[in-house]
């Protein structure tokens, strides 16, 4: 069945190039997942669970501070490289880092200012962390923004290399080294080794990125239409930030209500839990332009096989991963150290929510190239409310089963209600097994 797919041209592009692309996500978790393994060993449940606290931080922020311009630099560029409007693709490129630079020190600055104020009220141990995450936020976004702008241009490794692999290695080496030199590693001394990681990967991503783009892009004097794409890209961080706000509530809130090991132990879950996603992430990756190109050339009939394709594509080896994960969790979660087996009951919790995600496909992304970007706001919107309510109820409760209930009920039940707005909207139905049902019920009729 998901063979004969292979038939559809636009699907077998986008499964040769997403197999790439999941390989570069393979060894990429791979790293991440020996790095967190490496530092929580090193480091003990109780600091590493301020580590992970703090850093929940540095990557929500890091991605909304980039304004949308990390996501809509996927429309500019090969926009403007299509029509060879040079000037304009110069101003993009150079406004849009000179606004997500400006935007990372300003949040920087404004989360510094409100740490100061909330003195007093903030644990001890998170507050020095915390102040140090806030300065990784500039580079992050900025990494984030020239992720964005490699994959508009083609350049995978550029795009995911630095983030994915080249990081996490960096932050393993220089606390290795803290390591070495001071013979015990804190929260604080991990916080510092991922700010000068972060700082010196987005440098060297920066140097090859602008050495390639003058090599494909003509110069021309820049030409700047900031008001367009401020008002392209802003509503897409609205969708960014609350998903962020959907998948993190339950961290961030567990930081007041357990102790940092009990953190520890609920983030490794998470971090294996999050295996799960790269199937749909690689998937995705180069999805999402073929669905803005099919239904902008109106071929609805193409664009709902290549949706269900797509579908297909992702759920079977989710689940696939899924299986893998509840037969080897409790071992992965042992690599951690001792007491972080207690997270298992929390991963098979969270592991549905990613598995009822990979079951409709990318109907996110699909809304948001189709021009149904508001929607997905307003679902991700209720649902991060509603998580962020469920969170202070369960969590006081049941601890760390209570978050992992809360966050798993908001993302099946945002799932389920995007779903129901494609069908709506789009007329297509994007569950895994409309597709055969529909082929089936095709095929009895012509019998």
């Amino acid at each position: 069945m998901i063979a004969g797919k292979l038939g559809d041209a636009h699907l077998a592009g986008v499964v040769r190039g997403a197999a790439f692309v999941m390989g570069i996500r393979i060894v990429g978790a791979a790293i991440a997942l020996i790095s967190q393994v490496l530092l929580a060993r090193w480091m003990g449940a109780f600091e590493y669970g301020i580590f992970a606290y703090v850093w929940v931080w540095v990557v929500v922020l890091g991605i909304v501070v980039p304004l949308g311009f990390g996501t809509s630099v996927l429309r500019f560029i090969p926009e403007y490289r299509a029509a060879e409007k040079w000037r304009r693709l110069a101003g993009v490129l150079k406004a849009s880092f000179g606004i997500v630079a400006a935007l990372g020190a300003a949040a920087a600055a404004a989360g510094l200012l409100l740490l100061w104020a909330l003195n007093g009220y903030i644990q001890d141990y998170y507050l020095w962390p915390l102040a140090i995450a806030l300065l990784c936020v500039p580079g992050f976004a900025l990494m984030d923004w020239q992720e964005g702008a490699a994959r508009a241009f083609g350049w995978v490794n550029l795009a995911y290399v630095p983030n994915y692999i080249v990081r996490p290695l960096a932050i393993v080496i220089i606390t290795g080294g803290i390591i070495y030199f001071t013979g015990s590693a804190t929260g604080l001394h991990v916080t510092l080794a991922a700010l000068a990681a972060t700082f010196a990967t987005m440098l060297g991503q920066r140097f090859v990125l602008s050495r390639r783009v003058t090599q494909v892009v003509p110069g021309a004097k820049p030409v700047y239409h900031v008001k367009h794409w401020v008002a392209i890209s802003a509503p897409l961080v609205l969708v960014e930030g609350l998903f962020l706000l959907l998948t993190n509530t339950d961290i961030v809130l567990l930081g007041y209500f357990v102790a940092p090991d009990e953190v520890g132990i609920y983030f490794a879950a998470t971090r294996i839990a999050n295996l799960m996603a790269f199937i749909q992430f690689s998937v995705a990756a180069l999805a999402v332009p073929k669905f803005a190109e099919l239904h902008s050339a109106g071929k609805h009939e193409e664009l709902e096989a290549f949706v269900q394709g797509s579908t297909q594509w992702i759920f079977w080896p989710t689940v696939a991963a899924g299986a893998v994960l509840l037969l080897g969790g409790n071992f992965a979660l042992g690599l951690f150290g001792e007491n972080f087996d207690a997270g298992y009951p929390v991963l098979c919790v969270l592991m549905l929510g990613f598995l009822a995600r990979a079951a409709t496909g990318s109907t996110e992304y699909l809304l948001n190239m189709t021009g149904n970007q508001n929607a997905v706001g307003w679902t991700y919107g209720v649902a991060a409310v509603a998580n962020i309510a469920l969170n202070f109820l369960l969590v006081p409760s049941f601890g760390l089963m209570g978050a992992a209930i809360a966050t798993a009920i908001s993302i099946v039940a945002s799932t389920l209600w995007l779903a129901v707005i494609v069908r709506r909207r789009l007329g297509i139905t994007v569950f895994v097994l409309a597709g055969p049902v529909r082929r089936k019920l095709n095929a009895t009729r012509a019998a």
